[in-house]
């Protein structure tokens, strides 16, 4: 990092996004979720110093996120990779009720992220740290990490 300042760092669970399309036939888009990193990668289009900091699966949904920073910008230097868990998805589909979630996150690479993980120094870095709710209710590691980094 070498004392480097971020207008925004972003803290939470990002998720892949496989989002139901209206044609004939059962078919997904690819996307990508989670709205601190959604609010990171916004910031940095805009001009912002942006960074996130999460934990990852170590599998080809966790490299689709560390390619789309590196394209977006946004400082991936906070990411821990996890070996044991998943990046987490949801799915999108489409009936006549409307929009329905189908979440795919117990026990995700980003739930497990621990107050011990954090990068204190990408987070002492912000100008703004930036959380959701969601964040924080994941799982209890997740919501203690969380207002420990608020603490830094």
């Amino acid at each position: 990092m070498s004392g480097e300042r971020f207008d925004l760092v972003g803290l939470g669970e990002p998720m892949i996004e496989l989002n139901q399309t209206r044609g004939a036939g059962v078919e997904y888009v690819q996307g990508f979720g989670g709205d601190t990193s959604n609010c990171a990668i916004a910031a940095a289009r805009l001009g912002a110093r942006t960074a996130y900091v999460t934990r990852l699966g170590n599998d080809a949904f966790g490299r689709l996120f560390l390619d789309l920073w590196r394209r977006e910008g946004v400082d991936a230097t906070g990411i821990g990779i996890d070996a044991d868990a998943p990046t987490g998805i949801y799915f999108v589909a489409h009936g006549a009720k409307g929009h329905e979630f189908s979440y795919l996150r117990a026990s995700s690479a980003a739930s497990r992220m621990r107050p011990a993980d954090l990068p204190l120094a990408v987070i002492r870095a912000a100008k703004v740290l930036h959380l959701s709710g969601i964040s924080q209710a994941i799982s209890a590691s997740a919501c203690d990490a969380c207002f420990a980094a608020i603490e830094a």
